[in-house]
């Protein structure tokens, strides 16, 4: 038989192990039942997740690490504990002075406390950690194995008050703190009471309480609860199932329970690390498959195989699940990503004109600017039409002086504000309808083109004559009619 099976622990109490060394390897887990605090937004999981009373009120890493009890050693903080240390973390007139935190490696008495506190206590914020014990080997020791220590002579009077609360509790003692990489999950009362096997509840009350604690199977209100009553009434009722009852209790129940208390810690690490994440649930399904009748589940092997399986399967599900969602969100992405493009692209094309007239200043005044210099390649006259402070020339080949003199500062043409806005305004309604030239241009374009036809028309027939004049051998005679 295996040294795990061998030394994993009863029901209540303990077998002839009771050292922590002797018990960690077939009971990997510490359960914990404290009311939550706050952590800090930028939380590491090395810091303390819980720290001695000693250390509470000005805790800090190096505080601990120099303490006598806390100084490297290479062996383990049991062989320097003593019968003092555990008096004065069980007697409450000194505990706020204890280095301890108190844990049990028995989920069902963590359950058990924390349905007390929660039916005794205003709060109700009542949670139970899931400790790995592997983690705190080194500095962790059991509450009756210090208790065993002391000499008939130096016992306390509530020597065996403390004892049997150590046995019923399955108490461990962790010496300076817990570090958060130690503590898999911290789980609130009420989401693990849906979880639990059918054992720890009633069937035939009615559904109409207002509690979350009417379904459970034990009388919770005792003012003195006993937690050995508890322990024998869940085994009576376990026994008292058909065997494909408890087969089921033992198998997926166990699994159920198991997934409930580790549910953030398996859900943070199913998709990196597959096999560690399923066999630690596995490990903690087969310590609770294991507590309501430990003889019998012995007596089934195929139990423990049965909730590693079941486990596996409901991992592979969770990471496909993971999968497929990861792919979906990231076809989605690309899809908003795409969308946002485009729509970017359409604002971009259609708010240009706009923009660039935007960033051109309108003022009704004529502003002091220089005039664009006429083109090199020609030197007839130019209209030029200030927007703003903006001079814009037209190419007219050909103005006459009439036209030329019309207008004001030197064939400057000024447009008012209310000009520039109209303007504006028809260039936005041509632009949203496709039309390239506004009305007013076209207009324009045809006078210019008029007045430049006739005044070449004009200028050829002009020279036309003086070259006839020039050229010909009776110019004599002809400048004589002329005159």
């Amino acid at each position: 038989m295996p040294s795990s099976v061998m030394n994993t622990l009863p029901q209540y109490g303990f077998g002839p192990e009771v050292t922590f060394e002797g018990l960690v390897a077939g009971n990997p887990f510490l359960f914990r039942v404290h009311t939550p605090r706050t952590q800090p937004p930028q939380y590491d999981s090395s810091e303390p997740y819980f720290v001695g009373a000693k250390y509470n009120d000005e805790f800090s890493t190096a505080a601990i690490s120099s303490s006598p009890s806390h100084s490297p050693r290479t062996e383990p903080v049991s062989a320097a504990c003593k019968y003092a240390d555990v008096v004065q973390h069980l007697d409450w007139t000194t505990r706020a002075s204890s280095p301890y935190i108190s844990t049990s490696f028995s989920f069902a008495w963590a359950i058990w406390e924390a349905i007390r506190r929660y039916h005794v206590n205003v709060k109700h914020d009542v949670e139970i950690a899931v400790i790995d014990a592997r983690v705190l080997a080194d500095r962790s020791i059991t509450a009756v194995e210090l208790l065993m220590r002391g000499s008939p002579k130096e016992r306390h009077k509530d020597h065996w008050k403390w004892y049997r609360f150590a046995l019923e509790s399955q108490d461990v003692l962790v010496c300076g703190y817990i570090p958060g990489s130690a503590v898999l999950a911290s789980i609130p009362l009420l989401h693990i009471l849906n979880r639990l096997p059918s054992y720890f509840l009633y069937h035939d009350i009615s559904e109409a309480k207002d509690s979350p604690l009417f379904k459970l199977g034990w009388d919770y209100t005792r003012k003195k609860p006993s937690y050995r009553q508890f322990c024998q009434t869940m085994t009576d009722r376990f026994m008292a199932m058909p065997v494909e009852r408890r087969l089921r209790d033992t198998t997926v129940g166990s699994v159920r329970l198991a997934l409930a208390f580790l549910r953030p810690y398996i859900h943070k690490r199913i998709s990196e690390d597959f096999s560690g994440a399923t066999t630690r649930v596995s490990e903690l399904a087969y310590v609770i498959a294991q507590w309501p009748g430990q003889w019998w589940t012995r007596e089934h092997p195929e139990i423990q195989d049965l909730c590693r399986c079941i486990v596996h399967m409901v991992g592979e599900e969770m990471r496909e699940a993971r999968r497929v969602q990861a792919l979906a969100d990231a076809t989605r992405m690309q899809e908003i990503v795409g969308g946002l493009e485009q729509l970017a692209h359409a604002y971009e094309s259609r708010s240009r004109p706009a923009r660039m007239l935007a960033n051109i200043h309108l003022s009704p005044q004529p502003s002091p600017s220089p005039t664009l210099p006429p083109s090199p390649s020609s030197s007839e006259p130019k209209h030029a039409y200030r927007i703003g402070s903006v001079d814009i020339i037209t190419d007219d080949m050909t103005v006459s002086k009439a036209i030329q003199t019309e207008g004001v500062g030197e064939n400057v043409v000024h447009f008012g504000a209310d000009d520039i806005a109209e303007m504006v305004e028809e260039l936005d309604v041509s632009t949203s309808k496709g039309v390239t030239v506004p009305s007013w241009s076209t207009q324009h374009v045809m006078e210019t083109a008029a007045r430049t036809a006739s005044c070449f028309l004009t200028g050829l027939l002009v020279g036309s004559f003086l070259a006839l004049c020039v050229l010909s051998p009776d110019r004599r005679q002809l400048a004589h009619h002329l005159t």
